[in-house]
């Protein structure tokens, strides 16, 4: 099956230093570009526009429900879905080539791993995502769901398959970000819990940062990364021990 059009769609909020590169990494394989801005003040929405993209304000509100917004803003029934921060290596730009001329599934698993300053692409070996971010959305579509960027089948029979090239993740920009971006998160994270109406035992503080970071650095073989891996682990651990103790903040403020 041959993939005649293919929109790509990407949810951005200031991202004029990264985004020149996702889109450079896409624009000779897809027929539409959508972006769904939240609100940029710098020129993200400018280098979009120079890329060809047609850009749509939408409030944001959770990516669950931005991710879905903007695939619905697709003409074509086939979409790819990138981050801001994340770039097609050569070897997948190729790969979606193939695809495009002969598509065997309903949609492909695209592996993500992160690049750190010095590192020219994502080592396979360390623990990386494996997602759906190539699909015919007549069989796979986003969920929608509050705090997920999942996508789920649309069809009981849809198919997949997964591709040996990568999605490389620059999302590092400088450990002041990172910090930043995981304070945010972890309110996110807290919020989700209280609405799911989840009940974390204070207890879940003891040790979990340990625990996190062990995991990360030897079961995910972060270490592989050298200095650059330990320090995602730690705040990988971190960020989850901000997690449980906002979480215990939230639950205690209520009272």
């Amino acid at each position: 099956m041959q993939i005649e059009k293919l929109s790509l769609y990407v949810i951005t909020f200031n991202e004029e230093k990264r985004l020149p590169k996702t889109l450079a990494s896409a624009k000779e394989l897809v027929d539409e570009i959508i972006i769904v801005d939240s609100g940029s003040t710098d020129k993200t929405v400018e280098i979009a526009e120079s890329f060809g993209a047609k850009v749509i304000f939408h409030k944001w509100e959770s990516v669950g429900y931005q991710v879905k917004f903007a695939e619905e803003q697709c003409k074509f029934d086939w979409v790819l879905r990138l981050d801001a921060d994340e770039v097609l290596s050569e070897e997948l730009q190729n790969e979606i080539k193939s695809i495009k001329s002969n598509a065997t599934a309903d949609g492909y698993i695209l592996p993500r791993g992160e690049v750190y300053p010095g590192m020219k692409h994502a080592n396979k070996w360390v623990k990386h995502y494996k997602e759906i971010r190539l699909y015919n959305r007549n069989f796979w579509t986003m969920s929608g769901r509050i705090g997920h960027d999942d996508v789920i089948k649309a069809k009981p029979e849809a198919t997949c398959k997964t591709c040996r090239g990568f999605i490389d993740h620059y999302s590092f920009i400088s450990i002041s970000q990172i910090v930043e971006k995981y304070n945010a998160e972890s309110d996110k994270l807290a919020e989700r819990a209280i609405i799911q109406k989840k009940n974390y035992s204070p207890w879940r503080l003891v040790g979990c940062s340990t625990l996190e970071f062990l995991k990360f650095y030897f079961l995910g073989r972060f270490f592989l990364l050298g200095w650059w891996g330990f320090i995602h682990c730690v705040n990988v651990a971190f960020l989850r021990f901000l997690k449980f103790a906002k979480f215990y903040e939230q639950k205690n403020s209520e009272r």
